[in-house]
């Protein structure tokens, strides 16, 4: 099958490697012919690029693999919904890119209205399972607050706290996420899969930089030595419009938020997670 990857990065790079390994014919723009088109930029140009590439996609399966919000936290789901109605698909789960790239045992869950079986059948291999979810809200919620809390967790490793308090910012922060996710109208059973706590289990680049975090780095710092802001960082402002607009109690989140934009202290923010 001929597919387009849009943003060549670390992810879409190891996207492309692992679907050249399927025999399929890969490209890093849009093609007359290709069915399949696979989104791995930063979450923030996702819906500005497909809109400018409306024209030429608007039959293809769209799949996003990009983890967090559109801008103001609205759904990419809900950003995209009135032009790409019943072709797009989220594609999220503990799969780093490398990962991928090699060829290791990997596994991600796919939700969308549409067919998702026809694009498992494509993207699947003995080394990438993919699941499927209905609950769209769900799992973009999940793959993108997962973000948040695995940056928490890495303030408290950073810090010098010990694996018990990781394990407890772990689990005030799943709640919260379930609880934001539910009165989104997700289904509190999918943060428990792939996109959520599947993902949680990773070290990931939003995990290293809660180190930098906890061992008293400035966030301008961290971004400029890393060269990017990990997604973790639009997630978090965005999880706080979400709560706010939507009247939700997001503790959890505000103390993150104290903690990375407006000063307090690691120690003050650990002590504050309930």
């Amino acid at each position: 099958m001929k597919i387009s990857i849009i943003g060549a990065g670390h992810f879409g790079r190891a996207m492309a490697t692992h679907l050249r390994r399927l025999n399929h014919s890969v490209h890093y723009e849009i093609q007359e012919q290709t069915k399949l088109v696979i989104v791995a930029t930063p979450s923030y140009a996702v819906v500005p690029a497909l809109f400018e590439l409306k024209d030429q996609i608007q039959n293809k399966s769209i799949v996003i693999c990009s983890k967090g919000f559109a801008e103001g936290g609205i759904l990419m789901s809900e950003a995209l919904k009135k032009h790409f109605a019943n072709n797009l698909f989220f594609l999220y789960g503990p799969a780093l890119a490398d990962g991928i790239r090699h060829g290791d045992l990997s596994a991600m869950v796919l939700a969308g209205n549409g067919d998702t079986e026809s694009i498992v059948k494509v993207m699947q291999s003995p080394s990438l399972r993919i699941e499927t979810s209905s609950d769209v809200v769900g799992v973009q919620v999940g793959a993108a607050l997962k973000n948040v809390v695995t940056m928490f967790i890495g303030v408290a490793k950073g810090a010098g706290y010990s694996g018990n308090t990781q394990a407890y910012i772990f689990t005030k922060g799943l709640q919260e996420v379930q609880r934001i996710g539910k009165a989104l109208g997700a289904k509190p059973d999918t943060f428990m899969g792939l996109s959520c706590v599947g993902d949680l289990t990773l070290y990931s680049r939003n995990r290293r930089l809660g180190v930098k975090l906890g061992k008293g780095h400035k966030l301008p710092d961290i971004i400029t030595e890393m060269g990017y802001a990990p997604e973790g960082i639009a997630a978090l402002k965005n999880a706080k419009i979400i709560a706010k607009r939507s009247n939700i109690r997001a503790p959890f989140i505000d103390d993150l938020y104290s903690l990375v934009f407006e000063g307090k202290t690691v120690a003050k923010a650990i002590e504050d997670v309930k």
